[in-house]
């Protein structure tokens, strides 16, 4: 009878902590829709943004397509791993210090290979990635990314923050941080540029409207859609 009971409680226990766990994850993890548009290509984008083990996650999937950023307060990006059927990519890119490790599939190609970079911030999702930014007292943010484009070789990126505006989507208006995403070189920025919008309460990330390749290259917009409960 004592055993049967010792089961029963500890049956009960665990159950408990299960549901209390996806209660505790739900109210962590926040759920949004946005809508792109790449030239006359229109397309969806569902965004979780969660902790995993104290540190901030964010997952992106669209058709033939998931991405998933873990951040780091000192790294910016630690963590990316991008799964694109339609290019073919099924890749990991981890950094540790002034170093990341890439290794996987690339363009249907096995790659493993480590780039150096320095002790700038690392955000290869430009657009969720630069939040904080956006609502901190910085002006200026130097970066790298990695170039999909380019063998995944490392590119330094500059955000400028170029004020606040009243932003309507969707006939809902939001106070606006304007941010201008440029190539941090002097004559490079000259020829590629973007521009991104986010909530001035919290760093939402609202609107990106730019080209996503060289010159020529269709404008994307993407904007937020709405949040999923």
């Amino acid at each position: 009878m004592l055993i049967t009971y010792s089961i029963a409680t500890r049956s009960l226990t665990l159950v408990l902590s299960l549901v209390l766990g996806l209660i505790t994850l739900s109210l962590s993890a926040q759920q949004y829709q946005y809508a792109g548009l790449f030239g006359e290509n229109a397309y969806d984008i569902q965004v979780l943004k969660q902790q995993e083990d104290g540190k901030s996650v964010l997952v992106l999937e669209e058709k033939e397509r998931y991405s998933k950023h873990t951040f780091h307060p000192k790294l910016g990006t630690e963590e990316w791993v991008l799964r694109d059927e339609k290019e073919n990519h099924n890749f990991t890119a981890q950094r540790t210090n002034d170093q990341i490790k890439i290794w996987g599939t690339f363009q249907g190609e096995s790659v493993e290979k480590t780039v150096d970079i320095d002790e700038r911030l690392w955000f290869n999702k430009l657009d969720h990635g630069l939040s904080e930014f956006a609502v901190s007292e910085q002006h200026e943010l130097s970066f790298w990314v990695l170039k999909l484009l380019s063998d995944l070789d490392p590119l330094k990126m500059e955000a400028k923050k170029v004020g606040t505006e009243s932003l309507t989507i969707d006939g809902k208006t939001y106070e606006a941080v304007k941010v201008k995403l440029t190539i941090d070189n002097f004559m490079l920025s000259k020829l590629w540029s973007a521009e991104l919008w986010y909530r001035a309460s919290d760093g939402l990330f609202l609107r990106y409207e730019g080209s996503n390749g060289g010159p020529g290259t269709p404008t994307t917009i993407i904007e937020l859609g709405e949040k999923v409960d």
